[in-house]
């Protein structure tokens, strides 16, 4: 049976703990219901402090402002205003902040973000003072150079995500590091400017080959309509669905983009028909949220890469409908590896396939014993 929130056996649990109950320091007589007050989960206590001084003081402007963040603490919030409580947290940290005698501050932060709620006597100065603290709390913007991306990790029954601005060369200086069937059909997907054909890319092929590049060149060209998210555990993504939805549906503040492009790296074995059972069924939630129910007003693409061949997949990952783009990253036939060469003042012949890491490794002089025992050329003929 639920519990009135002006239950005494309510209100002694809240207060019975005095070192972190400021129930009475705010002068209020009965447990007034938290949980709506933001998005960003919020210590109970600290909701319940802010909505306290709301009733006592009679505070009827509220303003919402939301800012960026890549840390979890929010630092010394003493030069925004008297702090009445402070919670941190392994995922979080959350405050309330007295602004003089007409306006008190609700912070809910988390590693992307956090939430500035500020009520306040009047409607002027609840916007003056949510701007002032937003401003304040807000991370460094990402240069016009960097593409941001979000690195999530599980976290118990949730996942949390790290920003970080990675530096990505143009297209156009990394595009011959592709054969040319592969090249054109990347050109076209960075082209793109919304999905089209499914919301899934397979990347595949074997270690060497550029993917992780591709991916990032992706995120590049795609940066004005789609943000990136980068899943460093696809078996936990797989087995939680509160991950899943916290992947798919975050927000991201300033960094909020119209479509979400979601990358697996390497999860090739979780994607095969051979795949355990959990994780069957996970897939199956992960392709949901790309065509299915769960994906309904999701804007979210799936990307994986593998370096399994794409005949090991699952049928429901390669169903006609579903992927947008299949792209083999093969290595380089002989005459466009020798060319590749050419192109960085290597006077080579080669004489078998090679992939990218192979090539660069000539080309740095760095070859391994593997690479330097395939012949390449006249002169490597006569050394062997």
């Amino acid at each position: 049976m639920p519990v009135p929130a002006d239950s005494p056996v309510l209100l002694d649990l809240l207060t019975a703990r005095e070192e972190r109950s400021l129930l009475r320091a705010a002068r209020t007589t009965r447990a007034l219901d938290a949980g709506s007050a933001t998005d960003v989960w919020v210590s109970p206590l600290c909701e319940q402090v802010f909505l306290s001084a709301i009733e006592r003081d009679g505070l009827v402007h509220v303003r919402h402002v939301q800012r960026p963040r890549t840390r979890i603490d929010l630092g010394d919030l003493s030069e925004l205003g008297r702090v009445e409580i402070s919670w941190r947290e392994r995922i979080a940290h959350g405050a309330v902040l007295s602004l003089g005698a007409d306006a008190v501050a609700l912070i809910a932060g988390k590693r992307t973000k956090c939430d500035v709620v500020v009520a306040a006597r009047t409607a002027e100065a609840a916007g003056d003072e949510a701007q002032r603290i937003g401003d304040a709390l807000r991370d460094d913007p990402v240069p016009s150079d960097k593409v941001p991306m979000r690195f999530w990790t599980y976290a118990g029954d949730s996942g949390y995500a790290t920003r970080r601005a990675i530096d990505v060369h143009d297209w156009h200086e990394v595009e011959r590091n592709y054969p040319s069937e592969v090249r054109a059909m990347l050109t076209g997907l960075l082209q793109a400017e919304e999905p089209g054909g499914g919301s899934l890319i397979l990347c595949h092929g074997p270690p060497g080959t550029g993917k992780t590049n591709a991916v990032q060149a992706l995120a590049k060209a795609w940066r004005s309509w789609c943000s990136v998210h980068s899943v460093t555990d696809p078996e936990q993504l797989l087995r939680s669905t509160g991950y899943l939805m916290d992947v798919a549906t975050d927000g991201l503040g300033d960094d909020e983009r119209p479509w979400r492009l979601i990358v697996l790296e390497d999860a090739g074995e979780l994607m095969s028909a051979s795949a355990r059972a959990e994780i069957g069924q996970g897939l199956s939630r992960l392709l949901n949220l790309t065509d299915g129910l769960l994906g309904q007003g999701v804007r979210a693409i799936l990307l994986v890469t593998t370096n399994e061949p794409i005949g090991r997949m699952h049928p429901a990952v390669r169903r006609p409908g579903r992927c947008w783009a299949t792209i083999d990253f093969g290595p380089f036939e002989p005459e466009e590896a020798t060319a590749w060469l050419a192109l960085n003042d290597v006077d080579r012949t080669v004489t078998r396939p090679a992939t990218l890491a192979e090539l660069y490794a000539i080309a740095e002089d760095r070859e391994t014993e593997e690479v330097a025992g395939v012949g390449f050329g006249f002169a490597r003929a006569l050394s062997g």
